[in-house]
């Protein structure tokens, strides 16, 4: 048996130092994990405390016990780093026992509100580094994927708690925080992804979708999507730039609050859509929001919609809201019917006839549902080449994307030609 204590941090809405909120214990036995929260005496005494979860972790006295996701709760495991953050964390620091050493690395990039230390009066400490150029940084992440030496303050300035597996860094302006997605060296070179990513978010616009604000430039002849971060507030009203972070819980966190979703395994839209509601306090509203980035996702067939590509941001108190959509990018290998990451109605297939076989968990009686559908397919049919020309795909582009485009499916027997 063996043992790791983490305390967790949180930055408050407005606040410049974290605070400490709680402690977790978590205990490996030989049959499993199991881990223990208890927020602090302090923390519970503050007019303005949150939870780290409204669902799984409520402010209270008494411990929670966690069995599901390896002893700990999915609001602080949404902080690890992901793939590419680990990759640049081991360059730093050697390889590391996941997940607690990665969430002691405290990068300003990671998701959320969150901070981590080993003790109650240990204040975290945050990573660090000068400021580097583009160029620079882009050339960092290339060497990171060809295991080429990277110096570590450069390593360091990639901030490696940023999640997902595609090399990124963040980029802070006079408005906003901005993920900036570099081009991988293991890119097939079909299109070129960032571009393909902040083209598609534009589509989405129009199709009625709430997107993250997204910016292609061209750095040293190579794409970067900037991709405005939701999670963080810039404010620049005292005469120098401040920056606050709001929390933020991903899909997979709301499904793992309840205790039963382990024994179910798969996540899906429509449990989003209820919980999300029922569970979090969204406003009703965005169960339609959802199903119209459900539909967006089927239409230009990105299928890589997985529990992390989906989140709550803190709207007050114990509320939260749906975070605006993010990394929607096609899947450009054709097949006739896509399979997402998510259950979509009765299956994970991205058909008309699955889509509308679940309409009423959106609160969509199955007429409505039917029209959301004819009117994302028609602005996609009539707008996508114009908004991907802006973006600056050239005739030669088109023909290799153009199939992503085609008519959802009506069904998985479809026998035509399609992706």
């Amino acid at each position: 048996m063996s043992s790791e204590i983490l305390f967790a941090w949180i930055y408050l809405p407005q606040a410049h130092e974290p605070v400490v909120a709680g402690r977790l214990d978590v205990i490996r036995y030989s049959t499993g994990t199991v881990g223990q929260f208890t927020y602090g005496k302090s923390y519970l005494g503050r007019a303005d405390a949150i939870p780290l979860d409204p669902v799984a972790l409520p402010l209270g006295t008494s411990a929670v016990n966690l069995v599901t996701l390896n002893g700990l709760p999915g609001s602080i495991l949404d902080s690890c780093s992901d793939k590419w953050g680990i990759k640049v964390i081991d360059r730093i620091e050697g390889t590391k026992e996941y997940p607690v050493c990665y969430l002691l690395m405290n990068d300003p990039g990671r998701a959320g509100a969150l901070a981590f230390s080993t003790g109650a009066e240990i204040k975290p400490v945050e990573l660090h580094s000068r400021e580097f150029t583009l160029p620079e940084l882009l050339l960092a992440a290339e060497g990171v994927e060809a295991n080429r030496h990277v110096d570590p303050e450069l390593l360091r300035a990639l901030h490696p708690g940023t999640g997902g597996a595609r090399p990124k860094c963040n980029i802070t302006d006079d408005d906003g925080v901005w993920i900036a997605k570099f081009p991988s060296i293991n890119d097939e070179g079909i299109v070129s992804i960032p571009r393909l990513e902040h083209a598609t978010m534009q589509l989405g616009q129009l199709c009625g979708i709430r997107t993250a604000m997204t910016r292609i430039e061209n750095i040293g002849g190579k794409d970067v999507c900037f991709v405005k971060r939701f999670d963080r507030i810039v404010d620049n009203r005292s005469g120098k730039r401040e920056v606050f972070r709001k929390a933020f819980l991903s899909a997979r966190t709301v499904f793992y609050a309840d205790p039963a979703f382990q024994s179910v395994g798969t996540g899906s839209y429509g449990r989003l859509a209820r919980w999300m509601q029922q569970r979090y306090g969204c406003p009703s509203g965005q169960r339609h929001e959802l199903y119209r980035r459900m539909v967006f996702n089927v239409a230009v067939r990105n299928s890589d919609d997985h529990e992390l590509n989906h989140g709550l941001v803190h709207r007050a108190k114990e509320n939260f809201e749906l975070a605006p959509a993010f990394d929607i990018v096609p899947v450009l290998t054709r097949h006739k019917v896509h399979h997402h990451a998510l259950l979509i109605g009765n299956s994970a297939a991205g058909t008309v006839e699955n889509l509308l076989s679940n309409a009423n968990a959106f609160g969509l009686e199955h007429d409505e549902a039917g029209a959301i559908i004819a009117d994302i397919e028609s602005v996609i049919e009539n707008n996508w080449r114009d908004v991907f020309y802006e973006a600056g795909f050239g005739d030669e582009d088109f023909r290799k994307i153009e199939n992503i485009f085609s008519p959802i499916p009506q069904d998985e027997s479809i026998s035509r030609t399609g992706i």
